[in-house]
């Protein structure tokens, strides 16, 4: 019938050539999954005393029997032809499975296979869950925004609902915690602590008042995007971040003037990683691929940097000065 999702398995190339010819045949853009409501991409492995070897998917049922589908087996590395419901299962081969919400109750009691890895999960939150996630997110900025809560505990409240109402479960968010950023994030403001304290910081912010003082406070407030943006594209922003913030800070005290313009700065300035390859993930990410050379980056990330520094500059001056 017109708007159902098929799902193939079986010869790739044959299926390959189908799907390319288009007769009355659409890629859905959403997912082939998008109207389940919970699916699992899983890895198994046939065990040698199980019940399957020698016979079929087919004939052992095992999509009614288990609630999931082979979409594909690796065999020692083997090319295995034709229809993979029809293929004698042997002890060892892996098979790749398209599973369904009631696999997790249906496999732990049979010694059939074993569950090797959970590839990926799909998961539809529905209707309810969907508006509490989206409707919760923006009441919580909202609230903040006006000062009627704190964000953070805005944030604590809405996580501790999504975890009732299983929009997400606590391993879900265990697992999503970045720890190398937060203890980086710890790092750097050890560090900058360090060197407001020992004087360093005092130190920096004099010597680029002396060089960019003649240009005025506009001046001064460009040398810091320079400094910053040129260790960003070498050391990574969050290590430019920790080494030039404590020096902004101290040369707006130094100045007498408003700290905001100076604090912005550094963070604008430490998000245009344009110059370098590797100074931002996205960068490396298209490196490779896209066979750039180093000078490929500081010919076109140059004159990009300048152009947001001028901008940023411009509104910040106006905004502040």
């Amino acid at each position: 019938m017109e708007e159902d999702i098929l799902l193939f398995t079986g010869n790739t190339k044959a299926i390959a050539d189908f799907v390319r010819s288009r007769k009355g045949i659409e890629i859905p853009s959403v997912g082939m999954f998008s109207r389940k409501k919970n699916t699992e991409v899983l890895e198994i492995v046939i065990s040698h005393n199980s019940s399957l070897k020698g016979k079929t998917l087919k004939e052992v049922n095992f999509r009614a029997k288990f609630d999931a589908t082979a979409i594909a087996i690796h065999r020692n590395g083997e090319t295995i032809a034709g229809k993979i419901g029809s293929v004698e299962l042997k002890p060892g081969d892996a098979v790749l499975l398209l599973a369904g919400t009631y696999f997790e109750d249906r496999y732990k009691d049979t010694t059939d296979f074993y569950l090797i890895s959970r590839i990926k999960e799909f998961r539809r939150l529905g209707v309810a869950r969907t508006t509490l996630l989206v409707g919760g997110t923006i009441a919580v900025i909202l609230l903040s925004a006006i000062g009627l809560i704190k964000l953070f505990n805005g944030l604590l409240v809405l996580l501790a609902a999504l975890v009732l109402f299983k929009v997400t479960r606590p391993k879900d968010l265990i697992k999503s915690v970045d720890y190398d950023l937060i203890l980086i994030i710890a790092l750097s403001l050890a560090l900058g602590t360090a060197m407001i304290k020992t004087g360093v910081a005092d130190m920096f912010a004099h010597a680029i008042i002396s060089v960019f003082k003649p240009l005025g406070t506009i001046g001064i407030l460009a040398g810091i995007y320079l400094i910053t943006a040129v260790l960003a594209a070498f050391i990574t922003n969050k290590a430019a971040v920790a080494v030039i913030f404590p020096v902004s800070l101290t040369l707006a005290l130094s100045l007498k003037a408003d700290v905001m313009p100076f604090i912005l700065v550094v963070a604008y300035a430490a998000a245009a990683n344009f110059m370098t390859p590797i100074g931002y993930q996205t960068n490396l990410m298209v490196y490779g691929p896209g066979g750039y050379k180093f000078k490929d980056f500081l010919r076109v990330g140059t004159p990009l940097t300048i152009i947001y520094m001028v901008v940023t500059i411009t509104i910040l001056s106006l905004i502040y000065f």
